[in-house]
C-alpha cells in the first residue's frame, strides 16, 4: 500500500513538474491576433515572443515582453510577463519595479507595495522604487513614513524632484517636508570639501633617500682648427 502511493506521489510531481516547465509560448497566443506586421511596436512584440519560445526561463526577455505589452494595451498580460520574469530569477530587479507599477495601476496596492519593497531589497537604493512606497505611504496617511521614504529617495536621485522626470511628483503634498528632512544629510554631503595634496608635497621616502649625484663632466679636448687649403701660403724656397 504504501509503495503504491510513493509510486501516485512520484507520477504526480513529475506531471506537476512538466506542467511548471511547459513553454506557455509553444501555442499562438491570444495577444498575437492583435499584432500587425507593419506596426513596429507589434514587430519587437513577436520578436521577444519567438525568443521566448526558444528561451522560456530568460528574465529579461519576459520583463521586455510586459513592456511591450503595457505599451500595446495589455497590463494584464504585462503583469503576467514580470510576475514569470521574477519567478525565473527572483533576484531580477527591474522586473520587480514594473510589476509593482502595473499592480499599482490596476489598484492592487498590497501586491504592489510587496513588489516595490523587493525592488529595495535586491537593489539597495532604488530612488524610484523609494519614492513609489513614500506615495503609497501617503495614500494610507502614513505621513511620517512618506516622508522618510521621499527623504531617502531625494537624497539618492535629486531628478526625481523634477516634474519632467517625476511627473508624479505632483501627486504628493509632502515634498517640502522631505526636503526638509533630507537637508542635514545633504548639507554635510555638499559641505564636506576634501582637501588634495599640496603640490609641492615629498613623501618621508623620498626625503630619506639619497640625493642623486650629478654626472661626472666629460672633457672633450678642443678640436683641430680647420683651414681652407686654397688659403695657405705656399714654404719659402731654401737661398741657392
Amino acid at each position: 500500500m504504501i509503495k503504491r502511493l510513493l509510486v501516485i506521489a512520484a507520477a504526480a510531481l513529475m506531471l506537476f513538474g512538466c506542467a511548471h516547465n511547459k513553454n506557455p509560448y509553444q501555442k499562438t497566443l491570444f495577444i498575437e491576433r492583435y499584432l500587425d506586421p507593419g506596426n513596429p511596436l507589434d514587430v519587437q512584440i513577436r520578436n521577444t515572443l519567438d525568443a521566448l519560445r526558444a528561451n522560456p526561463r530568460s528574465a529579461p526577455l519576459h520583463n521586455e515582453l510586459g513592456q511591450l505589452l503595457r505599451r500595446k494595451g495589455f497590463p494584464k498580460d504585462a503583469e503576467i510577463e514580470f510576475e514569470r520574469a521574477v519567478n525565473a530569477d527572483h533576484r531580477f530587479y527591474p522586473a520587480w519595479y514594473n510589476l509593482g507599477l502595473v499592480r499599482e495601476d490596476r489598484g492592487d496596492y498590497p501586491g504592489a507595495r510587496v513588489a516595490f519593497h523587493q525592488t529595495v531589497h535586491y537593489k539597495h537604493g532604488h530612488a524610484a522604487a523609494l519614492f513609489q512606497l513614500g506615495l503609497m505611504e501617503e495614500h494610507r496617511h502614513h505621513d511620517d513614513a512618506a516622508i522618510e521614504y521621499y527623504a531617502k529617495a531625494f537624497l539618492i536621485n535629486h531628478d526625481l524632484l523634477d516634474v519632467h522626470v517625476n511627473p508624479r511628483i505632483l501627486d504628493s503634498q509632502l515634498v517640502a517636508e522631505a526636503l526638509i528632512r533630507m537637508y542635514p544629510k545633504e548639507q554635510a554631503r555638499e559641505s564636506s570639501i576634501f582637501e588634495p595634496a599640496p603640490p609641492d608635497y615629498i613623501s618621508p621616502e623620498a626625503q630619506q633617500a639619497p640625493s642623486p649625484q650629478p654626472p661626472a663632466e666629460k672633457i672633450v679636448p678642443p678640436a683641430a682648427p680647420v683651414t681652407n687649403p686654397a688659403e695657405q701660403k705656399p714654404a719659402p724656397k731654401p737661398p741657392r
